[in-house]
């Protein structure tokens, strides 16, 4: 059974008293946070706390360096028993515009709330980008190809790791020989698969390939350009892999 929880994301101008004055150009927002029922155990009342407490921070972050970020959000947590132990015990998803999902591993040590500490304001930077973005997987504002992909979970990464100072090098980090790994993804075609090619297990045993890749441009194209993450959150995937010399 979902429980939700109505959090009014810092201050609702029109039902406190406290002007919103937190996000300067923007409209008062509304961040709804629901606890689903997953394969793991329900979450207690401290657990529910602690989360709550960690992504309504890491939501108001993002939105005063993202201002354009959905009016309303809404957040489903839930709990599963797989071992994520490679990034933090915590993973997620941007279903639709302005729709996310976050999911917790048991597993992780120190259970949930571990899981919490060590990684969920990470995930929540990552798919708030992807918001950001449009990157979701309905109504998705981009078209078909691995290149884009690539540039759209670097740019959500490199933001991620930048402004929480959290990264997973054996899960996200990039060998020596990427840029031949870049040539490979360019010159896929556009139907080629996600699941070998992105977030998936390769055929030839590499993983993660389009999340390395997509680092390695992203650092690539700042380097070159003197452009910060923030700054190539505004351009296309074409305009990034150009600053990044892959184009």
């Amino acid at each position: 059974m979902k429980i939700l929880f109505l959090i009014l994301a810092l201050a609702l101008g029109a039902c406190t008293d406290k002007p919103d004055t937190e996000f300067p150009g923007s409209p008062s927002k509304l961040l709804h946070i629901l606890f689903e029922d997953g394969d793991g155990p329900p979450f207690t009342d401290i657990e529910k706390e602690l989360i709550h407490g960690i992504i309504i921070e890491s939501e108001a972050k993002v939105r005063s360096l993202l201002p354009s970020l959905p009016t309303n959000i809404e957040i489903a947590v839930a709990q599963i028993e797989r071992n994520i132990d490679t990034v933090g015990g915590v993973t997620g998803r941007a279903n639709a515009p302005g729709k996310i999902l976050l999911q917790l591993s048991s597993t992780f040590p120190g259970g949930v709330s571990g899981a919490a500490e060590a990684a969920l304001a990470l995930a929540t930077f990552h798919e708030l980008h992807h918001l950001f973005r449009g990157w979701t997987i309905q109504d998705n504002k981009f078209g078909p190809g691995i290149a884009i992909a690539a540039v759209n979970e670097g740019l959500a990464s490199v933001f991620s790791e930048e402004f929480t100072g959290v990264y997973f090098p054996e899960s996200y980090g990039y060998p020596d020989d990427v840029d031949q790994w870049l040539e490979e993804i360019l010159a896929l075609p556009a139907d080629a698969s996600y699941s070998d090619w992105v977030g998936g297990i390769h055929p030839d045993g590499r993983d993660a390939i389009g999340y390395r890749v997509g680092r390695y441009i992203v650092h690539q194209a700042t380097a070159s350009s003197g452009q910060s993450v923030l700054d190539l959150g505004d351009l296309t995937p074409d305009e990034i892999l150009t600053l990044a010399g892959a184009r």
